[in-house]
């Protein structure tokens, strides 16, 4: 299956991710241009495109841009009630990505837009916490509420998360508990975590996060698992390799250790190839050592960012064989089997999503 060639639309887009700015959008369907910086939650970088707009539809990209900065203002409230109630009774909850992170990386709640919330808990506190939103309006979207033991400890055991939804605030949050399923995290491996932390300000609120350092391995992994299919998460990789004073020989050495190092190496090659990110120097003997294994990554990964929002079967599948060389490990095989085999079950029997 060949990478599809991209289309003006997303020439379009590419070239503004590399900062090359379009004089004109003659030819260009700006419908589908739209549809595009929404899929891939890049409305923050539109600037250059609103002054080649008729004034219709500049207005409406602006009032997209408006509304979405509103939300992450809102989603930051929410966020501190959500935050200070279980502070109160004693739990401990880690921001990830969201408002939090779009203040830290761009300093402006309007750079980064959000379509959730997204908190890491330490997995013997997420009833409580389930509990605790619940009289906040929250209430479990997935898995189903009123699953046996058994059934939970089989879902908590092949899902890293759930979700709770509050209809009054419109707003999403999911609750995880590890980090990513198919590292394979053990409870000690992710305790790190939670121990390299800092504390933001902001809003008038104080939300802790992980440390520069973790929360750099995470945006890798999480972007990386999902194949970059919505380009913000690589924007954000980008940034960090920009803007973020990093030990990039622990980065990799950490990488490395929990086997996220394919991850971290297909997101620096993204980065690179998308939004002409400087790589750092240090990164370059491993990318070269694997570059074959890399290659074939990064290609079904532009097949992903090139393709429909949705994948189809055959996308889907080949999902599938990406997930299988995100690691080298025969045991990673064998996990990754055991997780797509056992999600289909989660989503059709237990309510997962």
């Amino acid at each position: 299956m060949s990478t599809p060639t991209p289309t003006k639309e997303q020439r379009v887009l590419f070239n503004l991710l590399r900062g090359e700015s379009p004089q004109t959008l003659k030819g260009i369907n700006t419908s589908i241009l739209f549809d595009l910086f929404r899929r891939h939650r890049l409305f923050p970088m539109a600037g250059p495109i609103l002054s080649l707009l008729g004034e219709e539809e500049k207005e409406r990209w602006k009032k997209t841009i408006h509304s979405r900065t509103l939300r992450s203002m809102h989603q930051l409230a929410v966020l501190g009630q959500i935050t200070g109630a279980l502070g109160k009774a004693g739990i401990e909850v880690l921001t990830m990505k969201g408002p939090v992170l779009a203040y830290e990386l761009f300093g402006n709640l309007g750079e980064r837009h959000s379509s959730d919330l997204d908190l890491l808990a330490r997995k013997e506190d997420i009833r409580e916490i389930i509990k605790i939103l619940g009289s906040k309006g929250f209430v479990q979207m997935y898995p189903k509420a009123g699953l046996s033991a058994r059934q939970w400890d089989y879902y908590t055991r092949y899902k890293k998360d759930l979700g709770l939804y509050n209809k009054k605030e419109n707003l999403l949050v999911e609750l995880h508990y590890n980090i990513e399923n198919y590292l394979g995290l053990s409870e000690a491996e992710l305790e790190p975590f939670f121990q390299q932390t800092e504390e933001l300000t902001m809003g008038g609120g104080q939300f802790r996060c992980m440390n520069r350092h973790r929360d750099f391995l995470y945006l890798t992994f999480h972007g990386a698992v999902h194949q970059y299919r919505r380009l913000f998460w690589l924007r954000d990789i980008a940034e960090v390799i920009k803007s973020w004073d990093l030990d990039h020989q622990k980065v990799l050495d950490d990488a490395k250790g929990i086997g996220s190092d394919r991850m971290l190496g297909l997101s620096l090659l993204l980065a690179r190839d998308l939004f002409h990110a400087e790589v750092p120097t240090l990164y370059l003997s491993y990318l070269e050592k694997n570059r074959k294994v890399l290659k074939q990554l990064k290609e079904i990964s532009m097949s992903m960012i090139l393709g429909p929002e949705f994948p189809s079967l055959r996308q889907k599948a080949r999902h599938h064989l990406f997930m299988l060389h995100l690691k080298p490990e025969f045991r990673h095989y064998l996990r990754t089997l055991r997780e797509i085999i056992n999600r289909q079950y989660i989503g059709k029997f237990l309510g997962g999503h």
